[in-house]
Parts: structure tokens; sequence; C-alpha cells
């Protein structure tokens, strides 16, 4: 009988624990059994995504609120600035480099609402489309709106250049694509702000325009702007 008892003691076991190393497909559904990922996480697996988080040090700044906008957009949720949810926070864990939304062209495409730009450039040996580089922006503040629609970039400036309309303004080998709409550097990278602050161009890092203009982006390529700033 003691033998018996024993023996019931240890099938339970074996069974409690193949229970635990093999959960069934109704324990599986909707149960988390890990903790969300702390902020300093979710910045370093967005940077090494490619999204530009800025500083990885657990703070929610502006930077980070780009990238989360960024993902979120490219990932086919509701487009914001907002802090991660709970549930955002889980499947950030879970963060790849951004796949290509058919909407966005082969070129430059500048988001109003996250304040990026995102360079989608086409492979030949993969004959596929993928994101080439993010980088931040500065659009058009509200009055002076960077106008929305698909443009080209029609003319360059391979130099400092000021503006015809605002005397004093200067602009860094400028693009233009817009009327006098263009994207270039300013005269400090301190003026590429996490909001609109422009007069209806483009802000962009000096290291971004130069990457651009050494690496083939010029007369022709297509640009896109989309979306609405929602502060």
């Amino acid at each position: 009988m003691k033998l018996f008892r024993k023996a019931q003691i240890f099938l339970l076991l074996i069974l409690t624990s193949l229970a635990t190393i093999f959960p069934t497909q109704a324990q599986g559904v909707g149960v988390k059994t890990s903790s969300p990922i702390t902020y300093q996480q979710m910045e370093s697996l967005l940077s090494r995504a490619g999204y530009p988080v800025g500083r990885v040090d657990g703070y929610l700044d502006n930077d980070t609120r780009r990238a989360l906008c960024l993902w979120r957009d490219y990932s086919g949720f509701n487009v914001s600035r907002n802090m991660p949810s709970m549930r955002e926070r889980f499947l950030l864990a879970k963060v790849t480099r951004p796949k290509v939304p058919e909407r966005l062209v082969t070129g430059l495409n500048i988001s109003r609402t996250c304040q990026a730009v995102t360079w989608v450039s086409f492979s030949n040996l993969k004959q596929t489309r993928y994101v080439k580089a993010i980088y931040k922006a500065s659009t058009g503040q509200p009055g002076f709106e960077t106008r929305t629609g698909s443009f080209h970039i029609y003319a360059q400036v391979d130099k400092w250049m000021e503006s015809d309309l605002y005397p004093g303004a200067m602009m860094y080998r400028p693009k233009f694509f817009s009327g006098g709409q263009a994207l270039h550097g300013s005269w400090s990278d301190s003026l590429v702000l996490p909001y609109p602050a422009s007069h209806g161009c483009v802000r962009m890092l000096h290291s971004s325009i130069d990457y651009m203009w050494s690496h083939g982006i010029g007369i022709g390529t297509k640009v896109l702007v989309y979306g609405d700033w929602r502060g």
C-alpha cells in the first residue's frame, strides 16, 4: 500500500512538471508569464531596430516618444506619441527592423505626426524595399505647415544658403521638393526640435543631410509628406 502511494505521488510530480514545461493551448491563450520590459530595455531594443530614440537612459523624453510614434506607425497601430501601454511594453520585447508600409514611397517619407524622415530604398539583390534610415526632423509650425502630398526633389544647393523669404535664416545644403520648402540643416542642430518649429521647411541634423548628399538622394528623388501634428 505504501509503495502504491509513493508511486501515485511520483506520477503526480511528473505530470505537474510536464504541465509546467508544456502548457496546454488553453493555458497559453492571453497569458503573459514574464514582466513587461523596462523603459531602458525598450529604448535599447528600439535603437537596435533602427528607430531614433536618442540617449538610452530609461527616460521617456521627446526622442523616445518620436521612436514610439514611428514604431506604432509601421506596426499598424494607432499613431501617437503617448506613453507606451502595458500591452505595448510586452510587444516591444519582440521589436524588429521596421517593415515598409505599402503607402510609403521609395525615397523620403516625412511624418508630420512623428516629426521624422524615413528613407526607403530598394534592394536589387533581394528585389524588395527596405528602410535604409530614419532621421529626426522638425517640420513647419502651425500657420506655416509643411505641405502634405507627393513630391520630388527638383533643386538642391550644395552649400549654405540664406532664405529668400526669411532673411537671416540659413539653410545647410538644402534639397527643395515643394515650392520654397526644402529638407535642410539649420545653423545649429539644436533647432531640430521634437515638434513643428520651422516656417515650412523640414529641418534635419547636419549629419543626416550630409549622408543623404553622399548616398544618392538628389534630383528626382520622391518625397511623401503625410500625417498631422497632434501635440
